[in-house]
């Protein structure tokens, strides 16, 4: 809804500024759901045929149900999974996981143009070959628009981080050739599918050794001395949040119509009562830099954000990486400075995700063993 609204902002307020509100409200009440255009763009035969390399359907999307069974959860699970170019089991590759943002599902992996900008990458030699695999981080593994996001972690709803280390992973080494050394493992979250790339991360850095964010909350506990959210980091009045507030306002979009309290994605990941807080605490990425004692090289680290971000996540970012500091943790933060929460700045920031991930992975190993 943010990109709509932004993108009739722009072209009306150049062409017809006088009906500037009218077309606002047309989009609130007329625009279909990202899931909704994600689903009609999402044509698997037309994506492999702009690659290089191939994407494999673990999905019920295209007319077979190929999804993998999932007893953690009680539902098979729909993946996508990209080969590289020249793919071949007697090469182990290195894996990346990718974890989509919220309000949507697995389809925005071949809606988008994300596995065509790696295919492109990996054909110039800018990043090695990988196998990467995207996972459905929505809760009902049917995606109808307003349905809650996991945030790929185990929270009220269902254990899905679980699912993604005991299911998801053993899945695809059984049955792809992948490197085991973790630093041929990582993860690469967008929006509130970073929030779950990092947490997982910091939590299992025995087997990931890196992780890229694209917009992520990187600390829900974020507030200042004045118990205002919404405010730009500051690290003279940052204060950790102690209580958890359903109704506060975390998202504003459409110059301010459209706010968005926190228990709309919240809630469904955390549940309810006082108890929420503590849950968040234990889940929360800049917690975690200190409850799990991450230390400095254990986890190489890239978080890129928009400098105005709609959610506030900058500001996150920034405390996140402020957090890290104090524990001697370096990490590559880069900041796109007028950009906003919105479709435009995940295509244009994409790129420079994956070139950094590529130096942080190790590169495909010939495994085969040649004959005398």
């Amino acid at each position: 809804m943010s990109v709509l609204c932004r993108a009739t902002t722009s072209f009306v307020q150049g062409k017809f500024p006088g009906i500037l509100t009218w077309a606002v409200l047309a989009l609130l009440t007329f625009a279909p759901s990202a899931e909704a255009q994600s689903k009609i763009l999402a044509n698997l035969k037309h994506t492999n045929r702009k690659l290089a390399g191939q994407v494999v359907d673990h999905t019920h999307n295209h007319g077979c149900d190929r999804r993998i069974p999932s007893a953690i959860l009680g539902m098979p699970r729909d993946l996508y999974v990209y080969l590289p170019p020249g793919y071949s089991p007697q090469n182990a590759y290195p894996l990346l996981l990718y974890f989509h943002v919220a309000s949507v599902d697995e389809h925005i992996f071949i809606a988008s143009n994300v596995a065509e900008q790696l295919d492109q990458l990996i054909q110039k030699g800018e990043v090695p070959p990988m196998i990467v695999a995207c996972p459905d981080g929505s809760i009902a593994g049917e995606t109808h628009g307003r349905s809650p996001h996991s945030f790929y972690v185990n929270g009220e709803l269902g254990r899905f981080q679980d699912h993604i280390l005991f299911e998801v992973i053993p899945f695809l080494t059984r049955n792809y050739s992948i490197r085991p050394e973790r630093q041929a493992h990582a993860i690469l979250g967008n929006s509130a599918g970073g929030f779950g790339a990092m947490n997982m991360a910091i939590k299992y850095r025995d087997f990931f050794g890196s992780v890229a964010v694209l917009a992520g909350p990187m600390n829900l506990r974020y507030s200042n001395v004045d118990g205002n959210y919404r405010e730009d980091f500051d690290p003279a009045t940052y204060r950790w949040k102690e209580e958890y507030d359903p109704d506060e306002t975390v998202g504003k979009f459409c110059f301010g119509l459209r706010k968005v309290p926190s228990r709309k994605y919240l809630k469904p990941v955390f549940g309810e009562g006082p108890e929420v807080s503590e849950r968040m605490k234990r889940e929360n990425p800049a917690d975690l830099l200190f409850s799990t004692d991450l230390k400095p090289g254990e986890l190489a680290i890239y978080i890129s954000y928009p400098g105005r971000d709609n959610w506030n996540f900058d500001a996150q970012a920034e405390s996140f990486a402020w957090l890290a500091e104090q524990k001697g943790i370096s990490l590559t933060l880069d900041r796109d400075p007028h950009a906003r929460h919105t479709l435009v700045y995940f295509r244009r920031n994409q790129r420079p995700a994956f070139r950094w991930l590529g130096q942080h992975m190790l590169p495909p190993l010939t495994t085969a063993i040649s004959q005398p």
